[in-house]
This record gives C-alpha cells, sequence and structure tokens, in this order.
C-alpha cells in the first residue's frame, strides 16, 4: 500500500477531504476525516488530522465513557480478519478508534493488520501510539522501531531505540533490536539505492509498483540534496520507459526542483496538466512554486556572480523580483476563478495580499477565510496585522481578544497573541491593559522578546520602550 498525498489522491478524494476540513464541529469533522482514511488509507494529511482529532477527543471524553466504548470494540472479529481480509480488518479499526483513540488491543490489531497489506508507516503509527499509552511495556516499542525500518525510516528508528537501549541496558532483547537499527540506518545511508532495489524485489508486489512505492517513500521521508534527487530521477525515467504515468511525472517534478531544474520540473508538470481533464489547484501550486524557483535561482546567481550580459545586476534583479510578485499573485486569481468557495485558497490569495502591502484587498479576503474553523485564527491574526498598518486599532483588539477567546490556555498561538494585543493596547494608550498581558507573558516565558522590558517600563515611569512594528509582533 503506497503513501498517497493530497497532490497522489484522487480529485474526489481531495474535495471529500476539503470539504471534511469546512465542518463546523469536530465531531462531523472526524467522522468524515474516519470515512476518508477507510476509503484511502495512506492519504498521509488525512490520518495526521484524523488522529489529531481523536486525541483532543480523547482529551475531552470522561474516562468512563472510554472504558465503554473499548468494552464494545470487536476485536474477536477484527483479529480474525486480520489475514484473510486485512484492508477490512483496518477498517474496522479505525472505526474503533474513532470512538477513542486510547484502545491499546486495537492500535495492536492495526499494526498487524497494516503490516499485511505492506504499510508499515500505518503500522509504525499504530505503534508509535501504543507506545505512548503503555511507555513501560517496551514491545510496541520495539515493534514500531521494526516498521519504521521497513518503512525506510531506520534513521527515525534508531533515536526512537536509542532512548530505550539507554533505559534497559540489561535487555538482550533490547540490545539486539539497538544494535539491528544501527545497522539499517547504517545501510540505507550508504546505498539509498540498495534500498529501493530491495523494496522492489519484497515479496508479493510486482516490480513496478514496489519501485515506485519506494521512490515515493524516499522523496516523502529522505531526500534533501540533489545527489538523491538525481538517484530518484534516474529510476523514474526507466518506470516512464516502461508505462508513462503522471503520477511518476509528479514524483519526477519533484525530484527535479530538488535538484534546482526548474525547467524540467515545468516541462513534467505542464504535461500532467495537460492530461487532466479539470482544473487541479494543486497542480497549479505545484508549477507556480517550480516557475518562482526559476527566478529565484536566477536572482541567486546575479548576487553570486552577474552573468557578462547583464549590464545592471541590481535592475535586472528588481525585474524579476517583480516577476515573482507578479507570477504569485496570477496563480493564486487563477485558482480562485476555478475555486471560489475553497476556504484554504482565499486564505492563500489572503496572505499574498498581504505581503504585496494590499491591505484592503487583503481584508476582503481574510474576513471570507476566518469563517472556517480550520483558518478562523491565523486568518483573524492576519486581520489584525492589516487592521495595525492601516491604524485601525480598534478593529485590530477585536480580532486579537476573539483569537485569545478561541485559543486553549496551552496553545502555542496564545503567547504571541497575547503579545502582539499587548503592543496594540500599548500604541492606543491602554497602558494598564497592556501591562496585564505582558505579565501573563512573562509569568508562561519569562525570556520571550521583550515583554520583560516593557513591562518595566510601564511599571516604573508608564513610558514604554518604542513598539516593535504589529507585523513583527505578529510573526515572530
Amino acid at each position: 500500500m503506497d503513501k498517497k498525498t493530497q497532490s497522489t489522491v484522487t480529485p474526489e478524494i481531495r474535495e471529500a477531504y476539503q470539504t471534511a476540513l469546512r465542518l463546523p464541529k469536530e465531531g462531523e469533522r472526524l467522522l468524515a476525516l474516519k470515512d476518508i482514511i477507510n476509503e484511502e488509507p495512506g492519504f498521509l494529511e488525512a490520518r495526521r488530522k484524523l488522529r489529531e482529532l481523536e486525541q483532543r477527543k480523547v482529551m475531552n471524553t470522561p474516562g468512563i465513557c472510554r472504558f465503554f466504548a473499548r468494552l464494545g470494540t470487536p476485536a474477536g472479529k477484527i483479529k480474525s480478519l486480520v489475514k484473510v481480509n486485512p484492508t477490512e480488518a483496518m477498517k474496522l479499526c479505525e472505526d474503533a478508534l474513532a470512538k477513542t483513540l486510547d484502545n491499546v488491543a486495537v492500535l495492536d490489531l492495526l499494526a498487524e493488520a497494516a503490516d499485511q497489506v505492506q504499510a508499515p508507516f500505518i503500522a509504525a503509527e499504530a505503534m508509535g501510539y501504543a507506545s505512548e499509552l503503555r511507555p513501560d511495556e517496551i514491545r510496541y516499542m520495539l515493534r514500531m522501531g521494526v516498521y519504521l525500518q521497513k518503512a525506510g525510516r531506520a534513521g527515525e528508528a534508531l533515536k526512537r531505540l536509542h532512548a530505550v537501549a539507554v533505559n534497559y541496558p540489561g535487555n538482550r532483547q533490547v540490545q539486539n533490536a539497538y544494535r539491528e537499527a544501527i545497522n539499517a540506518d547504517a545501510k540505507q545511508r550508504e546505498n539509498p539505492k540498495a534500498a529501493m532495489s530491495a523494496a522492489a524485489t519484497d515479496k508479493g508486489g510486482n516490480t513496478v509498483g514496489s519501485r515506485a512505492a519506494a521512490i515515493l517513500q524516499l522523496l516523502e521521508s529522505t531526500i534533501h540534496d540533489a545527489a538523491q534527487a538525481r538517484l530518484v530521477a534516474i529510476e523514474l525515467q526507466k518506470l516512464l520507459a516502461e508505462n508513462d504515468s503522471m503520477d511518476v511525472r509528479k514524483k519526477l517534478a519533484d525530484a527535479y526542483v530538488i535538484m534546482g531544474d526548474f525547467d524540467k520540473a515545468i516541462v513534467e508538470i505542464q504535461k500532467v496538466i495537460s492530461a487532466t481533464s479539470a482544473f487541479d489547484p494543486v497542480l497549479d501550486k505545484r508549477l507556480e512554486e517550480a516557475e518562482v524557483g526559476k527566478i529565484e535561482k536566477e536572482i541567486a546567481q546575479i548576487k553570486r556572480r552577474p552573468p557578462k550580459d547583464v549590464t545592471d545586476p541590481e535592475a535586472r534583479i528588481a525585474e524579476l523580483t517583480e516577476q515573482g510578485r507578479q507570477l504569485k499573485l496570477d496563480h493564486a486569481q487563477s485558482r480562485i476563478e476555478h475555486y471560489s468557495s475553497d476556504i484554504g485558497l482565499i486564505y492563500d490569495l489572503g496572505m499574498l495580499r498581504i505581503e504585496r502591502g494590499e491591505y484592503d484587498l487583503a481584508i476582503e479576503q481574510l474576513r471570507k477565510s476566518r469563517t472556517s474553523p480550520s483558518h478562523e485564527v491565523p486568518s483573524r491574526l492576519a486581520l489584525a496585522e492589516c487592521y495595525v498598518k492601516q491604524e485601525k486599532y480598534k478593529e485590530a483588539i477585536e480580532e486579537l481578544e476573539t483569537v485569545l477567546s478561541i485559543i486553549p490556555r496551552l496553545d502555542k498561538d496564545r503567547m504571541r497573541t497575547t503579545y502582539f494585543l499587548a503592543t496594540v493596547l500599548e500604541t492606543t494608550g491602554e497602558n494598564a491593559r497592556a501591562l496585564e498581558l505582558y505579565r501573563e507573558v512573562i509569568k508562561q516565558e519569562p525570556r520571550f522578546r521583550d515583554a520583560a522590558a516593557r513591562a518595566k517600563a510601564l511599571e516604573g515611569s508608564g513610558e514604554a520602550p518604542a513598539a516593535k512594528p504589529a507585523k513583527a509582533a505578529a510573526k515572530e
């Protein structure tokens, strides 16, 4: 079973995923994502979103309710299907985990079923949650290490097993697993092509399909430099020679981008677009990234060593920069024209308008995108930034106070939002409220930016140091 991303799932699955994210209630989003995973188990973004919602559900559900949810799991039926019909077993596992994720028995069965269908990345994920729930039972961590290695993530397996080996120095099983992880990581680093060949000859899979899966694994997990990308590009070209495939061309374009060969990437993406019947915003975004990458590469080359035919390097850089800005805008508007109700695209256009300093137009887009639960917080923060730029401080304060009323106390956005609000209040002369918020920030993180200095200034003379630009306060 291959991994899938938004760019490789079918348009129907992608549309269902976007629709699920726009559902107003978390419970509705959870069930919709669960149905998508049952349809396409390898869809990585959907799996991550589903698990996030399931984890929150566990935190908000009383223990007695979770106990009865676990009690009602058809574990016997699932176990009987693991070997004869593992795909159906995985669906039943997902149904059970949607009720309560803290079900170790079901996570165990999900890992077994995923291993049967050659989806070690799903098995490793299941064992990861099981090891968190039962940290004293090392068998879950050891199994996770095995599955990570099967998934081509030997480096990650080594890191996980290192901690276990340190804590259990006298456990022979643990020490053996740790040594195997060291060897697997060394082999994968030394010869990624051998790992690809091994995947190609795995039992039960046809060679071309397995090679494609191995290449996808490398693209998504381990490729970070041009040398590896060239290796993958060679293998992908062999696959295309055997059988033309739009999915393979997409992956080849990704390899070319990593290599910095943007012209070839653009050619491959355009071929895929030509073969696609309907406008695909994901493909358009990939084309934009390749085109912008080409421009940025030329700018970098001019800065490093201007070509002889470039008589005015600074003017050429300015020209290319403006081309890149306009190209981004053209693509963003094109995507909106085709999918006018896609909140993600609306938000992207709003952020692009901010980047261009077009605050009225940005506000128009962000007011729409803030209606989506998944985009509400970033949209409101961006709106506050626009209002501060326009010196509409009342509106900025309203947006920031709304954000603080939405996000939980331990959310990563809360501290920077609190600091941002304090700087705006300072600007409007509401020093008492600003001081209170600075103290709240300091209580959580005493060295957060210059909150301590601002608080001290307000406590002393009532005069605060010059405020940073609101844009910096919002984004840092």
